[in-house]
């Protein structure tokens, strides 16, 4: 049997093990404290707010080569040098941050063979585009 204690927050994680007669139990202590160390949370603070809702719409070329394969009907896509919209800014999200890899989505729109225009959307880092 584990009996779960909660204790003060200088306690530690090792278990404590009880014998008897006729049972054994182990117990953990845990320290019921939150944490409030901000360096603790893994978030891009030094990333500014490049995308607050007023740059949302703006025009962006892609500076680094990416490659994407989610295009229907194309096997790759090297989208460096292409121009696209930033549709949305996924660093913060109904008012929390949050911690995206690739945190802005542009949609891109690209003549394909057969098919004509096709739009699709691409998650990129700050560092891959550039604003024209």
């Amino acid at each position: 049997m584990i009996v779960l204690q909660s204790s003060p927050a200088s306690a530690s994680w090792l278990p404590r093990i009880r014998s008897g007669r006729r049972r054994s139990s182990i117990s953990c202590e845990l320290a019921l404290k939150s944490e409030t160390n901000p360096s603790s949370v893994s978030f891009k603070s030094d990333v500014e707010l490049l995308l607050d809702p007023a740059r949302t719409g703006l025009r962006v070329r892609v500076k680094a080569p990416v490659r994407v394969y989610h295009v229907p009907r194309v096997a790759e896509l090297e989208l460096s040098g292409m121009e696209g919209e930033v549709k949305q800014n996924l660093l913060f999200w109904r008012g929390k941050s949050l911690t995206a890899n690739r945190p802005f989505k542009v949609e891109f729109v690209r003549d394909v063979e057969g098919r004509g225009l096709v739009k699709f959307v691409a998650h990129l880092e700050e560092d891959e585009f550039e604003f024209v």
